[in-house]
This record gives structure tokens, sequence and C-alpha cells, in this order.
């Protein structure tokens, strides 16, 4: 990619993006969790965007979210130009397409994915679990053991992907006692980095949109 370009992504893929940006990439890293207050994670995105604008250094301005329960909906580029992968979450960034986590929805409804950025970053059920979250750990252990298992009410699968990033041992042990501790089927499933790649790469084709300055990010255009 000739433009010049800075990434912004969540904490959960950063383990994905440290084996393929290349070295000269700016990449801002924004803090896990903030797809479960989409409001927070509109207005982290904005300031971000806003000091990418400012420091005038860039063209380009690449996002490793999807929609993200509508977080960067109203997004609103000035000076540069905005690429976000058109998927609804980080889930199919992790699984190689939108297409390959319909598919996998299809097979095994009821899924709770885990990757190594989940593992480390994300308040997980077994952490909840666990009382090993700080919000949790004024609660006794029953209160939490509940919460927790409010949260895996709907699921019936564990699946920790491999997304061919790292080393999946030190994760898989962890995956695995989520599935016994929540009575659930447990499988590793492949992953691919090929969205994201193209994302890096500049070969942005019907899975990406591409935002121009003054235009504003909208729903549908998801879909």
């Amino acid at each position: 990619m000739e433009e010049k370009a800075v990434l912004v992504v969540c904490e959960s893929i950063a383990p994905e993006i440290e084996k393929l940006a290349p070295e000269h990439l700016d990449v801002r890293v924004l803090e896990f969790g903030l797809h479960n207050h989409p409001d927070k994670l509109n207005e982290r995105l904005r300031g971000c965007l806003a000091e990418i604008e400012e420091d005038g250094s860039y063209e380009v301005a690449l996002l490793g979210y999807g929609l993200c329960s509508e977080g960067i909906v109203g997004l609103k580029p000035q000076r540069v130009k905005l690429v976000i992968p058109r998927t609804d979450d980080c889930i199919a960034l992790f699984l190689g397409s939108r297409e390959r986590y319909l598919e996998e929805s299809r097979r095994e409804p009821g899924t709770f994915y885990l990757t190594k950025g989940w593992i480390e970053h994300g308040e997980t059920p077994l952490a909840v679990y666990n009382r090993e979250v700080p919000w949790v750990k004024k609660y006794p252990p029953e209160k939490a053991h509940w919460l927790a298992r409010e949260v895996m009410r709907n699921y019936r699968r564990v699946a920790l992907i491999d997304t061919g990033a790292y080393d999946l041992t030190a994760y898989e042990e962890y995956a695995r006692k989520t599935a016994e501790t929540f009575n659930m089927k447990y499988e590793v499933i492949p992953g691919s980095l090929n969205l994201l790649e193209k994302l890096l790469a500049g070969h942005w084709d019907g899975n990406f949109l591409v935002i121009e300055p003054g235009q504003e990010v909208k729903r549908e255009m998801f879909y």
C-alpha cells in the first residue's frame, strides 16, 4: 500500500496484528471490552480519528473493527480515508470472512469463541466464575457462579480459534476448562488471517467499506 496509513485495533486482535503488521506501520491499540459499551467505543474511535486527522501525517486510517454493536456508526472522517472490514464483529476477522462465520453459526449455533486476545484481555465467563474479574470480587462465589452461568446459558460449544498467529498450547487448557465448567462441547477450529492481510495490504474488495472524507459510516453499509 502506497498511501501513508495508521491502524486502529482492539486488544482482542493485537496478537494477530503483531504477526502481520509491517514495522513501519503506526498501530494504535484500544482497550478490550468497548464493544460491550457501543457509546464508549464510538467516543473512543471518534477521539482517535480526530487525533489522527489533527496529526496530518496520514492518508488512510485502517480499522480493525467490524460493526461491533454499531459502535462505529456515525464515524465521519474529514481528511483521511477510512477502511473498515464489512463484518459484524471481530470473530469474522479471526475466521477470515463473514461467510465462514455464518457457516460456523449454522453448523454449531450457540458457540462461544475464544482466542489468545479474548483469554488474556477479556472478562471471560470462566474469569467471572473464578472471581478473577475486579468487579466480581465483591460478590460471594455463588453469586459469581450464577452470573457466569447466566452469560453462558444460551451457548452449547466453546471454540478456540487457531488463527496461526501464535502457539495455541498455552490457551487450550483454559478453553477446555471453560467448556468443562459450563458442561459444553469443546473444539479447536481453524481460523484465517485473510481479511486482516487484505486490510493491511490495501486489497480492499467487497469485504471492506472504504469511507471517503466527508462520508459518514452507516449501519446499512454493512449489509
